[in-house]
């Protein structure tokens, strides 16, 4: 099949080509709605629906009539070269038909559309029939003006619509480049007015729009107008998940967005006790590869480090990104039913895609296309919203926390030194806490789970993945000594109302960070483990969802890990594990959909791993993750208190005392 889309769209352009110097240059060319439109020459943009299985099959007999007989005229007179009758003239030829389309152009294309087709085939970006015209990675190639282009027609007089020879001459204007993030990476976002680092990044650089041909796009908070600039609309497919629980808001979203050209809408389930959709996941295929994006921040312009418009020209809200391309597969390797390079990640990217709903041609292409071999050593977390049972209870929230850690052999039973920067918080308690710090080093919290009837406690065994912790002696695990572990050895980041106060932004621009007085003030809260949360890039406010976490002895090769992901320190974003009486078997519940990334951090260059119960025990500093994911609060930090420093309340942005 990969040779026919070859085959036909080698001759589909040799034929486009052949007619370059008839026609009237400023007539509109005609289209379907998988044509690529050309965005910056569209104002305002036009919008056809694909009708051409309807068609008046007497009209389009008169349109291809009238068109051979001017093209008849055209070569007496000597102004165009010989061609074969049935390639009429190209999109530049003077438009007939209704609405001024040239129809009978238009049904020659769907007829050969049609027989190209495979039965999955219904949903194909045009770039998926040019693979065999890129090669790898591609960035623009600028090139200067000559005169024999000169005299061609210009982009100033083309039509609104791409078609099959702009195609070739975008392909052809690329050159090679290496993909940017085989292995992944963590950036922080740019900040507008702070100067630029090697860590930083801005939403252009994640997006690479030149190169996009279809962007899953996914937020809590949305700035349309502003996202939507920052790409090429109607050049490249998007699917937009959104956070919609009534019928209202999904309806409003229909009418306005399914406006744009090429745009499809995604609302996960939100039923039941689920309350948001809060999964920041980007997905951006490009000519050769996915590139797989994980943001803390929303899709608004102050997340993404610009500045607010409120008179000030510089940024005021930092995040961070962690960013994976993954190139395709050889064809060769693509031919069977399975996909031979899935990796845990990848099956749980999957897997969440899927419980999102996102479209069949999504899921086919991330499924069978690319490789994921580099990803073997990452972990992909998920929370899908809900209530979940059996196995996929444990692999879920909290308890896919601990798989993942588990997975990469990152599992201990001694204590590990843990920093959790949140940008939210819920109500804690030492209960929660538990749940979150046994994950920390790869317990599920099965053991910890009440009501289970003694006769199912017995199935509740070590697994053959625990043999990571082989080499540890065994450590108390009660309630009580792990409670003693996270006071010590476990600190939240969080902002203080002064904090807050002093940014660049002030506190009216502290509403996306949230908690409330009456937790705090809680008798069950650990208010000794909540720490000011300072940015090192100075007045910068934080939306992070960041986790760092360090051994006191190297796991196989790692010294720690990070968590970069939409995760807050919440129940809502983590989920509750119980024992379920009437199925006879755990259950997860989810309020929100959530999803992060677990990147280990590798043991320095020249230090060799030492094992067995007797090796030197030493955690080491926040050092360890300069390279591999950018720690933005200062450290240390101070502990907030009720009066001296107080931690910023959602509830002061509305005066609330």
């Amino acid at each position: 099949m990969a040779e026919d889309y070859d085959a036909d769209l080698a001759e589909a352009i040799r034929l486009s080509l052949m007619d370059q110097g008839s026609g009237d240059t400023n007539a509109a060319a005609t289209t379907t709605k998988s044509t690529r439109i050309k965005k910056e020459e569209i104002d305002p943009p036009i919008i056809i629906l694909d009708d051409s299985d309807d068609d008046d099959k007497i009209l389009v007999k008169k349109a291809i009539k009238k068109e051979e007989e001017q093209e008849q005229r055209e070569r007496s007179k000597g102004k165009s070269k010989a061609i074969k009758k049935e390639n009429i003239k190209d999109e530049r030829s003077k438009p007939s038909g209704l609405l001024g389309l040239d129809r009978g152009q238009m049904e020659r294309e769907r007829l050969a559309r049609l027989k190209r087709k495979t039965p999955d085939d219904s949903y194909v970006p045009q770039a998926k029939h040019a693979k065999s015209l890129a090669t790898q990675d591609l960035t623009i190639k600028k090139e200067e003006p000559t005169e024999s282009s000169s005299a061609g027609p210009s982009k100033s007089t083309r039509g609104p619509f791409m078609t099959l020879r702009d195609l070739q001459e975008r392909v052809t204007n690329y050159v090679p480049r290496a993909t940017q993030y085989h292995d992944g990476t963590v950036k922080k976002t740019y900040i507008q007015g702070v100067t630029r680092t090697p860590d930083d990044i801005t939403i252009e650089e994640v997006l690479q729009k030149d190169t996009l041909q279809t962007a899953v796009l996914s937020a809590y908070q949305w700035d349309f107008l502003w996202i939507l600039g920052k790409i090429k609309t109607g050049e490249c497919d998007l699917v937009l998940v959104l956070h919609a629980k009534e019928d209202e808001v999904v309806d409003h979203y229909r009418r306005h967005l399914c406006n744009i050209p090429r745009t499809r809408l995604c609302v996960p389930d939100m039923s039941g006790n689920v309350n948001i959709m809060h999964s920041k996941l980007q997905l951006l295929f490009h000519l050769t590869h996915l590139r797989v994006v994980v943001p803390t921040a929303n899709l608004t312009s102050y997340d993404w480090g610009e500045a607010t418009g409120t008179g000030s020209n510089e940024g005021v809200m930092e995040n961070s990104v962690f960013i994976i391309d993954f190139p395709e597969l050889p064809k060769a390797s693509t031919q069977g039913s399975t996909n031979p390079s899935h990796t845990p990640f990848s099956r749980n990217l999957l897997h969440f895609c899927k419980a999102k709903g996102m479209p069949s041609d999504i899921i086919k292409k991330v499924d069978q296309v690319y490789d994921f071999t580099r990803s073997q050593r990452l972990g992909f977390v998920y929370s899908i919203g809900g209530s979940h049972h059996g196995d996929e209870a444990l692999r879920n929230g909290v308890c896919g926390l601990a798989c993942a850690v588990r997975d990469l052999g990152l599992k201990t039973r001694k204590r590990v030194e843990a920093d959790y920067v949140t940008s939210s918080l819920g109500s804690l308690n030492k209960e929660f806490l538990l749940r979150i710090y046994r994950a920390l080093h790869g317990d599920e919290g099965k053991e910890s789970v009440q009501n289970i009837p003694k006769k199912f406690i017995g199935r509740q065994v070590k697994t053959p993945e625990d043999e990571s912790t082989d080499s540890e002696t065994e450590e108390d695990e009660s309630d009580d000594k792990v409670w003693g572990d996270v006071r010590s050895s476990m600190r939240i980041y969080f902002p203080s109302r002064r904090t807050v106060a002093t940014s660049k932004g002030g506190i009216e621009n502290g509403g996306t960070i949230c908690f409330q007085r009456q937790w705090f003030n809680g008798s069950k809260f650990p208010q000794s483990l909540l720490h000011d949360c300072q940015s090192v890039r100075r007045g910068m406010l934080m939306h992070n969802k960041i986790i760092f976490v360090r051994f006191p002895r190297p796991r196989g090769n790692s010294i720690g890990w990070a968590y970069v992901g939409s995760h807050n320190l919440s129940e809502s974003a983590w989920g509750k594990l119980v024992w379920d009486r009437s199925g006879k078997d755990f259950k997860m519940s989810n309020r929100n959909w959530e999803c992060g990334v677990i990147v280990p951090v590798a043991l320095p260059d020249g230090q060799e791993h030492t094992r067995g119960p007797r090796a030197e025990a030493s955690t080491p500093d926040m050092n360890i993750f300069a390279d591999v994911v950018p720690v933005p609060m200062s450290i240390p930090s101070a502990v907030l208190s009720t009066v001296d420093n107080p931690p910023w309340y959602f509830g002061e942005l509305r005066g609330d005392s």
